[in-house]
């Protein structure tokens, strides 16, 4: 009887142990990952991610989920990414820098899929998110980890056929910029209007570079803040851009669809120059903070409480602390 009315109390215990944690969890995810986070202004716009301006950007951690609106479905493998934000009078960088235990940029073999990153952009009106639509296209840069860290001049070493390049390689032929022997930009603009509609942007004018270590990439976007492309962002006017993000896995196999994106937009306010989630409306509450100050966490800073760092660390946590809760209240009731 002692061990079943133990039990019981150590049941009773461990429910509610459990349900505040779920609540503070979920308090606490929304304090980080919500909020106002300042675009810091800065005299030059680094594209380098070691930069040491990066180290006092605010930053804003965004929740990434797998692909599952549109085949191929899959991906999933990378919980979030940190995005940070600065700008000067001509030019806006992005920072964006996510967990990946792999460095993958070496797609010679079959079955080899590069790493890689997005960030997909619209100035005015939300776009769905659903890359876009009829009337609402959106503008994507995308970085590959293959095209800066690859030589590609060396793949030619593998066509020995007796045949013309028009025939062994007609990608490149063709004039494919998937197909490059080298690349001078590490990024690509692409526009898009839903699903299946991607096409390369005629004028190519963003820059990326990227740098891993320490089990991380670090990618920064680069532009200016108004171009001639037909559908490109602009960041100027005091205009809000609507933004979201993607991370691709080479090693667990994402490409094309398979990916890890936002399935919520940021809003870049450029007239406040702040960051904010674009369903809060709460871009204009933080014109009162300073380059230096952020709801969410910044630069050379804890990324926020362990428990929402990674759905893998929760999930452990919570299974860990229900065991040891009820263990604890079981043996304390039987003494």
């Amino acid at each position: 009887m002692a061990d079943r009315d133990a039990a019981r109390r150590a049941t009773v215990v461990t429910a509610v142990v459990v349900a505040t944690l779920v609540v503070a969890q979920t308090a606490v995810t929304a304090a980080v990952t919500s909020g106002t986070q300042p675009a810091m202004s800065v005299e030059s716009v680094p594209e380098d991610p070691t930069a040491a301006t990066w180290q006092d950007a605010p930053t804003r951690t965004v929740s990434l989920s797998k692909q599952q609106m549109a085949p191929p479905f899959g991906g999933g493998s990378t919980d979030e990414v940190r995005v940070q934000t600065v700008h000067n009078d001509t030019h806006t960088a992005f920072r964006l820098t996510w967990e990946d235990p792999t460095r993958d940029a070496n797609i010679r073999a079959p079955e080899n899929y590069s790493d890689a990153a997005a960030v997909m952009l619209r100035t005015g009106d939300q776009p769905p998110i659903t890359m876009g639509a009829a009337g609402k296209p959106v503008d994507i840069w995308y970085w590959r980890a293959s095209w800066q860290f690859e030589n590609h001049s060396a793949f030619g070493e593998m066509y020995t056929y007796p045949h013309p390049n028009n025939e062994t390689m007609p990608g490149r032929a063709a004039g494919n910029p998937l197909s490059k022997s080298q690349y001078e930009r590490f990024a690509q603009n692409y526009y898009a209007k839903g699903y299946g509609s991607l096409t390369h942007a005629p004028r190519q004018n963003v820059r990326a570079r990227a740098e891993y270590g320490d089990g991380e990439w670090s990618v920064v976007f680069t532009r200016k803040h108004d171009t001639e492309g037909k559908f490109d962002a602009s960041f100027s006017g005091s205009k809000k851009v609507y933004l979201a993000f993607a991370v691709w896995n080479g090693s667990a196999d994402e490409v094309n669809g398979q990916k890890s994106l936002s399935l919520q937009f940021t809003q870049l306010n450029t007239q406040k120059w702040a960051m904010s989630d674009a369903s809060s409306g709460s871009s204009d509450s933080g014109s009162g903070q300073s380059a230096g100050e952020s709801s969410g966490t910044s630069s050379g800073q804890s990324d926020g409480p362990w428990i929402v760092r990674s759905v893998g660390n929760w999930v452990g946590g919570l299974v860990v602390t229900t065991l040891l809760t009820w263990t604890v209240v079981y043996w304390r009731a039987r003494e």
